[in-house]
């Protein structure tokens, strides 16, 4: 009977774990709000140039923690889907399925430039959201977005939710650069999308912090 019930336990958790991971969820993230315009502050002046995504999405990778996508593959995945995709679902096996999007057509580009946004700010910088004057003091930092991905690692009682965001922030003058890394992770029972929200928050949350350490020494 024990084995029986054990039995009955782990088929209902797979089953719990892979409830839609088949389909594509698309989630809805909640964002600090940034400053509109040029924030109010006595710091260095700082335009946010380009921000660039060069995520390298693979077909069927052997690690979760490695960008793919379903439907078709990434060969069939449109640059828009791409821009968008944060994460990809699993079932209880840990095989890949269903993919994890950006809800609204919001980007992974746009997401990271209002978190670096809102942490300058927060730093005491004075951010624009427009090009200055040639004769302005402000500094042009373009960003490159080499990880941003959410996955999970299946376990026997319960699951780890990870996300980790890797970016280099670069001063267009005098070639100075700093990457800006974390990794949050969490154990959960179910993967469901208010899941994924929580633990990619928790990654930009994260995100944040570090650059208000790491700003100081590029600025």
């Amino acid at each position: 009977m024990r084995h029986t019930y054990a039995g009955v336990l782990v088929a209902a958790l797979l089953i719990l774990l892979s409830g839609c991971a088949t389909s594509r969820s698309e989630i809805l993230l909640s964002l600090p709000e940034a400053g509109s315009g040029q924030y109010s502050g006595t710091g260095q002046g700082v335009v946010i140039g380009e921000v660039i995504d060069r995520r390298v999405f693979e077909e069927s990778p052997r690690e979760p923690s490695t960008p793919s996508l379903g439907s078709g593959g990434v060969s069939q995945a449109t640059d828009e889907v791409k821009a968008r995709a944060v994460g990809r679902k699993r079932n209880g096996y840990g095989k890949a399925m269903g993919d994890v999007l950006l809800e609204g057509g919001l980007t992974v580009e746009e997401v990271v430039r209002s978190s670096l946004t809102v942490a300058l700010q927060e730093a005491g910088y004075v951010v624009y959201h427009e090009p200055v004057d040639p004769g302005s003091d402000a500094l042009v930092m373009d960003v490159y977005i080499d990880e941003f991905w959410a996955w999970f690692n299946p376990g026997f009682w319960a699951i780890t939710l990870n996300t980790k965001i890797a970016t280099d922030l670069r001063l267009n003058s005098g070639g100075v650069n700093e990457l800006v890394t974390i990794h949050a992770k969490e154990r959960r029972q179910v993967a469901t999308d208010g899941a994924w929200i929580e633990i990619i928050e928790k990654a930009l949350q994260d995100y944040r912090n570090e650059v208000m350490k790491k700003v100081p020494k590029l600025l």
